[in-house]
């Protein structure tokens, strides 16, 4: 044999070997990696299924504020002559806050009224003024009459403008009058006075109320808090709140987002946000408001908080299961269990109470929230391996094999 042909036989055997090394790495390593028969059984957590893992919620601070406000504007024309309230002032409707100083209104309507009389007076000498020459032009020779009628028509158009102005004259009396009578603003609502605004403070950040005196209702509230544009996406328009009192965190009541106010951003001294993750930061922040669903005994200007209500406040603070995951043979409830070694168990549980509105029962024993369990499924048996779906390792792993797929 040459050396050629020994130099095949060797190849040809060496890549024999390689073939049955990789037909056993396939049947023993591959077939061991997997479950028998490819059937697993997919068990979620306890906890996920029940209340106890709400989490942490995001909460916000708030004031009670009113949900009708009144912003009095001064007249331009016009001085103020005597403010009737101060700050803090609580007023009834009808109530008078403030008066304009009206000796120059007096003064203006004087002279509108001499010259709605001279006006008059004018119209008046104007229509003598046509029937003379109207009688005037009845006697006179043909050759004059072309020109009386010429000066009987400017008298007539005078008139015409005469009467425009007695008109227009009338008009500014009637809506000067009318100042005067309205000289004395008064309240619109039963409310409290919450500001003055006479010019002595200037305004800082981005609040740029113009008014002169602003009212605050004191009959229905709502609840006003403040959110980062970075946290915004936490809350929507329509979300429920769960608000809490500051002195008794027990005391609670349940309102809706009404509105968030993202045209007017707020300077960051009236930041309200109480997120620790929103601190230090120069992003804007806007005003959203809270209506509570129900009368609460809240207060103007109490502080309060919220957070998105997620039923946290009626979470039942044992351990309930809704009642498609037991199997109830007789007096005795099961339910399927992912124990030892990844082995599914079938184990006996005890029931306590049974909610009927919502069908789920107390468990009393037998579980905890670190447990998981299957939906119950005739393809189950005992002993068959089981995964839990909300094991970090698991959800590793089916994160790996997606990414996986992707890529091929």
């Amino acid at each position: 044999m040459t050396k050629k042909k020994k130099i095949i036989f060797v190849s040809a055997g060496a890549a024999i070997v390689l073939v049955l090394l990789i037909g056993i790495w396939f049947l023993v390593f591959r077939k061991s990696s997997s479950p028998a028969d490819g059937v697993v059984a997919y068990t979620t957590p306890v906890s996920m299924l029940t209340n106890t893992s709400i989490g942490t919620v995001n909460r916000y601070a708030g004031v009670v504020e009113p949900q009708k406000t009144i912003k009095i504007q001064k007249a331009s024309d016009k001085n103020v002559k005597e403010v009737f309230v101060k700050e803090g002032d609580t007023v009834t409707k009808g109530a008078p806050l403030f008066s304009y100083d009206t000796d120059e209104i007096q003064m203006k309507l004087s002279e509108a009224e001499l010259e709605l009389e001279r006006i008059t007076t004018e119209i008046s000498t104007l229509y003598n003024q046509i029937e003379t020459l109207q009688n005037e032009k009845a006697k006179a020779p043909e050759s004059e009459a072309f020109s009386y009628t010429t000066q009987i028509l400017t008298a007539q158009n005078d008139v015409k403008r005469a009467e425009y102005n007695q008109k227009s004259k009338g008009v500014e009396i009637e809506q000067i009058r009318k100042s005067l009578e309205n000289s004395t603003i008064t309240s619109e609502i039963d409310g409290v006075v919450k500001s003055i605004n006479d010019g002595s403070q200037a305004s800082y950040g981005y609040d740029n109320d113009t008014s002169y005196m602003t009212i605050l209702s004191n009959n229905e509230y709502r609840i006003k808090g403040t959110i980062n544009e970075q946290n915004m996406y936490a809350i929507s328009t329509g979300q429920e709140m769960l608000v809490h009192s500051r002195i008794d965190e027990n005391l609670t009541w349940r309102g809706t987002v009404t509105e968030i106010d993202t045209e007017n951003p707020v300077s960051s001294q009236n930041n309200m946000y109480s997120s620790g993750s929103d601190t230090n930061t120069s992003s804007s922040s806007y005003n959203f408001y809270v209506e509570l669903n129900d009368e609460a005994a809240l207060m103007l200007g109490q502080h309060v908080f919220m957070e998105p209500d997620f039923g946290q406040a009626g979470a039942k603070e044992d351990l309930w299961l809704p009642a498609y995951y037991l199997i109830i043979d007789g007096n005795d409830a099961y339910v399927w269990v992912c124990g030892k070694n990844d082995k599914l168990e079938k184990r006996q549980i005890t029931t306590g109470e049974h909610d009927e509105e919502m069908d789920e029962y107390e468990i009393t024993s037998g579980l905890t929230p670190e447990d998981a369990i299957a939906f119950p499924e005739d393809t189950l048996t005992e002993g068959m391996p089981c995964v839990n779906a909300g094991s970090q390792e698991d959800s590793d792993m089916g994160i790996s094999d997606n990414m996986e797929g992707m890529v091929e």
